[in-house]
């Protein structure tokens, strides 16, 4: 989120970062209702719990609130972030958690092992609650197998708890006949809405006076129209036009949020042809005159050029996809499992809302959108003859015919050599499609894994896309990561996922910065 506003509105930190934090829970829009549901059902009844939640609703804000209230509770939870585990997967990361030395062997002896732990939690008066995030995208056999571990019982009570959170795609999921007697066990089912006016409303005052602010209402009564319309009620998409917003009123020296801050903020969000429309629209009608006399002042042109123009546009943190990678370690789908892409992937993300905006947006970002050159290649392709590739081939190769030599290698060593000195260097910016991230040490996998993508891309008349396999700590444990490709922009990535061979797909691949990536913790 934009720091540059908060001297300005008297603030001491980011009112609208989008990381979930648990000290910004916001109980409104029946969220702390919710909750309070969730504790109860966690810790007292029986089944399979299910919350559902269009994206960016505050799903994973909810299921870290469950995970620290049940904390001083009698109770020990297991915390799965992105599940795509298969059958046996799933067995091993809920063991891990539960045991200090988790069993090796068969899956008969991992479930004898977890079953044996169960019960002596039981016997201490303990509840062991798994919590699983983004569980619309579990394959059908990891939910079955989820069924079996909810029939772990003793003579009288279940020994272990289940709550799945997901997208409405769950439901559907759930829906299949081959799961009906995993939708049979769901005992309590809660469904996340949309803020409407006034809860939005509150949910802005919330976090603006979490962030210090003193003052009284700092969006106006038609910006706060024009915010919940845009965001259509989701507290992501709200947090973003909010930031975007104030950043503008801050550019402009304004000391409340109006509907035209708010206007360009939502014009900013839109796909860049949708802006280089409203821009030359708005030029055929001469509306933007004034605005260009408003932006005069050549400091101020400077400022709105080299600081606001760059935050507003893609200058952002990571978006969700990328959050998520930072965070959570990825498994990969087992091949059989028909999988959606993930959330980064255009044709399965909600459009931006395409609103009746009169006024244009600001237009030095304006004329960023209609002067921007086309999109150039990955950064040092090789010229090339393109008509036989796919469309994400012509941003995916690199100029660097050593480094994607080093990375066919036979040796996994020397591809983590390259991989991690490749992106050591300042110098190597853009972007990079993860694929996924997973316990270490499984060298074996990892190395058949990135042949087997390597093999898909070469397949797909892409064998300039680097594959990379870097080690990483997440939360103090090593963890391999699997990476294809090198981007020069977001776009060029998503592009790439989305005319990329199903054997890349299927990993729910999600974009990464290298920058991002750069700043992890390694080994």
């Amino acid at each position: 989120m934009s720091v540059l506003y908060l001297d300005h509105f008297g603030l001491s930190t980011d009112p609208f970062r989008i990381t979930p934090d648990t000290g910004l829970f916001f109980t409104g829009g029946q969220r702390g209702d919710i909750l309070e549901g969730l504790i109860v059902a966690s810790m007292h009844d029986e089944g399979i719990v299910s919350v559902v939640g269009e994206i960016g609703m505050g799903k994973t804000m909810l299921s870290r609130m469950l995970l620290e209230r049940l904390r001083p509770l009698p109770s020990d939870t297991v915390y799965l972030a992105n599940p795509v585990f298969d059958r046996d997967e799933i067995l091993g990361a809920i063991a891990r958690d539960l045991m200090p030395e988790p069993p090796q062997g068969n899956r008969a002896h991992m479930l004898a092992a977890l079953e044996s732990v169960l019960i002596e939690r039981y016997s201490q008066g303990r509840r062991v609650v798994v919590v699983i995030d983004e569980a619309h995208s579990m394959p059908a056999t990891t939910l079955e197998e989820i069924r079996l571990l909810s029939n772990l019982e003793t003579t009288q009570n279940k020994l272990l708890k289940i709550v799945l959170f997901g997208q409405p795609e769950l439901d559907e999921l759930l829906a299949a006949p081959q799961l009906r007697q995993v939708k049979d066990r769901i005992s309590h089912r809660f469904e996340l809405q949309p803020l409407d006016a006034q809860d939005a409303s509150a949910y802005l005052m919330f976090r603006l006076h979490k962030a210090g602010w003193k003052g009284g209402e700092l969006f106006d009564a038609a910006a706060l129209r024009l915010l919940v319309q845009a965001s259509e009620g989701r507290t992501r998409k709200l947090n973003m036009l909010a930031d975007k917003s104030m950043l503008a009123a801050y550019a402009e020296g304004m000391p409340q949020v109006g509907i035209d801050q708010v206007r360009r903020a939502v014009g900013d969000s839109l796909p860049t042809t949708r802006r280089a429309t409203l821009f030359a629209a708005n030029i055929a009608s001469g509306s933007s005159a004034g605005l260009w006399r408003r932006f005069a002042p050549a400091g101020f042109g400077v400022l709105i050029a080299l600081g606001v123009g760059y935050l507003l546009g893609s200058g952002r943190g990571p978006d969700r996809s990328e959050r998520t990678a930072m965070t959570q370690p990825v498994t990969p789908l087992v091949p059989e499992a028909a999988s959606r892409p993930f959330d980064s992937l255009a044709p399965h993300s909600p459009s931006p809302p395409v609103l009746p905006v009169k006024a244009a947006p600001g237009p030095v970002l304006a004329v960023a959108a209609a002067a921007a050159p086309s999109r150039s290649p990955a950064i040092g392709a090789v010229p090339a003859a393109t008509d036989s590739l796919p469309p994400g081939a012509r941003n995916a190769s690199i100029a660097e015919p050593a480094l994607v030599a080093k990375l066919k290698d036979s040796s996994l060593a020397v591809r983590m050599q390259a991989t991690d000195e490749f992106i050591a260097k300042p110098s190597s910016k853009g972007f990079t499609v993860q694929l996924l991230s997973q316990r270490a040490p499984r060298d074996a996998e990892v190395l058949a894994m990135a042949n087997e993508v390597q093999a898909a891309l070469d397949g797909a008349a892409q064998p300039a896309v680097p594959v990379l396999v870097h080690n990483r700590l997440y939360q103090r444990q090593l963890s391999h990561a699997l990476y294809a490709g090198h981007f020069e922009t977001r776009a060029d990535a998503l592009e790439f996922i989305q005319s990329a061979p199903a054997a890349i797909r299927r990993y729910n691949p999600v974009v990464r910065s290298l920058d991002a990536i750069r700043k992890e913790p390694v080994p």
